[in-house]
């Protein structure tokens, strides 16, 4: 997965952004290192939920034609939207970290009875029974289990039932339990902070545009935040031109004011 992030230290020290567009890379952490033209190197910290950024990758792969990498990546970020329901759920009961993390260990390789304990977890806190789509588990399991090649129109027909599951839940979440969502955010950015070098300068990024909880309000539906998505991402790579001859024209008037 790839960001494209500022270097916050050049803005600290020209007291300015510098404009320069740098393009990092960023794995299962979460957190992008990079290197500007002017030697500062640093982290910067996707806010992002696992779902959110398997959403976005979902979405990159449909747009390139890959349709069995884009199911397989919708499939894996409805599986991970449900353990992020789940810690939410936690943080309103008040359960350790501790408690939760040797709990979930016991079932961080079955999906279903993860799902089983976000069903539960529903019930008991909303006093409610929530239907999951029977449809979603059909192309999850002919792409993933018997090599299915899906057509485009049957990827976006798969995002759809999952980014409505998702979204739906997500409405409830933060009509309900916000403080509690911010809560889990705010703990995962501080678990990926300690895992950085503390010598390191670090800034944060919402990271995902795709679909992001940082947002006041996310697409109502898969179509329209594809679309959303696409025509940000042309926006993005459209500027870095632009942004480039910024970059030289900050760098210039640096030097004639005797700066770095």
């Amino acid at each position: 997965m790839k960001i494209v992030a500022p270097c916050m230290e050049c803005q600290k020290e020209l007291g300015h952004p510098s404009f320069e567009p740098i393009f990092a890379d960023y794995y299962e952490g979460a957190v992008a290192y990079i290197e500007c033209s002017r030697g500062h190197k640093s982290a910067v910290l996707l806010q992002s939920q696992k779902f959110e950024i398997l959403l976005e990758s979902a979405a990159n792969a449909l747009l390139e034609g890959y349709t069995i990498e884009a199911a397989s990546s919708l499939s894996a970020a409805y599986e991970r939207f449900f353990e992020f329901s789940i810690n939410v759920f936690c943080k309103k009961n008040a359960i350790t970290k501790q408690a939760l993390d040797e709990t979930f260990k016991q079932v961080s390789k079955q999906s279903e009875r993860q799902i089983g304990g976000f069903l539960f977890l529903h019930l008991i806190t909303f006093g409610s029974n929530y239907a999951l789509s029977k449809r979603i588990p059909e192309l999850r399991n002919k792409v993933i289990h018997q090599g299915y090649i899906p057509t485009p129109e049957e990827v976006i027909d798969f995002g759809e039932l999952i980014y409505q599951e998702i979204y739906s839940i997500t409405q409830l979440l933060k009509s309900r339990m916000q403080s509690e969502m911010q809560q889990v955010i705010m703990d995962d950015l501080q678990s990926k902070s300690e895992k950085i070098p503390p010598e390191t300068p670090r800034a944060t990024s919402t990271g995902a545009m795709f679909f992001s909880l940082s947002m006041a309000e996310q697409k109502r539906d898969f179509h329209e935040a594809l679309a959303s998505y696409k025509d940000a991402k042309e926006v993005i790579f459209g500027s870095v031109p632009y942004m480039k001859l910024l970059n030289k024209a900050v760098s210039l008037y640096s030097k004639l004011r005797g700066g770095v």
